[in-house]
């Protein structure tokens, strides 16, 4: 296996969050070799903990996950040595996420305002549901909520199979933290940065977004494979109750999926919706197994749908290493791997110079 690539030793993140999101940032930030100091409230500790399934006495499967390659650290910032203990790793460290609503830091002495004092280099980024300012701003939320007011539950409605507004805003928050630590670095001044969770998942959608309401501006109707009504971008059953993921948005891609199907002849209805119900009724005639043999090629766009339980045995996943066993108090179970596969450049480059303004 290759070695781990480490860009970011030597940067040491303060993580005051729970669950999910800030947690899904820290990890990606450890991943890459960040110090994550996890704060956690006594007595119980973070809230994954305690999720099911169970592994060892205070821990989960969830929490082996997420705060992996983390350091724990047990504070009551509700009391004087609490807070005095935070002050002290803060004087040490380059950036600190915290997933309070807002105001709720500041009630509790360790806001933005006091830790800029001890820390004027620190990058300080608050991660809430709807932000520090609006409307909303105090209002709970959860995934749900951020991903239903972005507009994004499609026209079934449909829940979610994951949490994507909270992923998505822990990737921010990564991203954030990274870029606020280099400027901090050449500067010496540190940052506030404001992150949203409810704007994440426009995030999310920006592009459906934007060419939505473009063409309700410009009076253009949108016609995209991609909104879930075309047939060339569709999830159909087999005859043995699995099912087949047809991505053929260009044309080439859809000319050879409905030539092996055995209907040249769709090739130029490939974003009419009425011919979904034809298509289905053709790939039910066969088990995905069989289909897969004759579709899954390097350029039809076609793949299986795969369930959680067949990742172990997937050969792209088992080739990538893109699943690891991690040994815990349970035995070793299957972790979702750091998905950074780089390296550094073994070819020696001259050192940047400035480009000569010409005269």
């Amino acid at each position: 296996m290759s070695v781990p690539w480490r860009p970011l030793a030597g940067m040491t993140v303060i993580d005051l969050t729970r669950m999910l999101p800030g947690g899904t940032g820290t990890l990606l930030l450890s991943d890459l070799g960040a110090e994550v100091v996890k704060i956690e409230q006594p007595p119980g500790g973070d809230a994954t903990r305690w999720l099911e399934p169970r592994v060892g006495t205070d821990s989960s499967a969830q929490h082996q996950y997420m705060d992996r390659g983390k350091t724990a650290v047990s504070l009551d910032l509700k009391t004087d040595a609490g807070r005095a203990e935070l002050f002290d790793l803060v004087r040490g460290a380059d950036a600190l996420v915290e997933s309070f609503r807002p105001g709720v830091a500041a009630r509790l002495g360790i806001g933005h305002d006091v830790l800029a004092e001890i820390n004027p280099a620190l990058v300080y980024l608050a991660l809430s549901g709807y932000g520090q300012e609006g409307p909303r701003a105090s209002a709970a939320g959860h995934d749900l909520n951020f991903v239903a007011r972005a507009g994004l539950l499609g026209a079934e409605r449909d829940v979610p199979p994951t949490l994507v507004a909270d992923v998505t805003g822990g990737v921010l928050a990564a991203l954030g933290l990274t870029a606020g630590v280099l400027a901090a670095r050449e500067t010496g001044r540190g940052a506030f940065i404001d992150l949203a969770l409810a704007d994440a998942a426009l995030v999310l959608g920006g592009m459906q977004i934007a060419e939505r309401l473009a063409s309700r501006r410009l009076d253009v109707p949108v016609a995209t494979p991609l909104d879930g009504r075309s047939p060339c971008y569709q999830v159909y059953a087999t005859s043995d109750g699995r099912h087949l993921a047809v991505a053929a948005v260009e044309e080439k891609f859809w000319q050879r999926v409905v030539t092996i199907l055995g209907h040249p002849e769709w090739a130029a209805r490939q974003t009419d919706p009425a011919l979904v119900a034809d298509v289905a009724a053709v790939v039910a005639t066969k088990p995905l197994a069989q289909w897969l043999l004759e579709l899954d090629l390097p350029d039809t766009c076609v793949s299986g749908v795969l369930d959680i339980d067949d990742l172990p045995t997937d050969p792209q996943v088992r080739e990538r290493g893109s699943l690891l066993e991690v040994e815990t108090a349970a035995g070793p179970l299957w972790q979702v791997a750091p998905p950074f596969h780089g390296r550094e450049n073994t070819i020696s480059s001259p050192p940047r110079r400035s480009l000569e303004v010409p005269t």
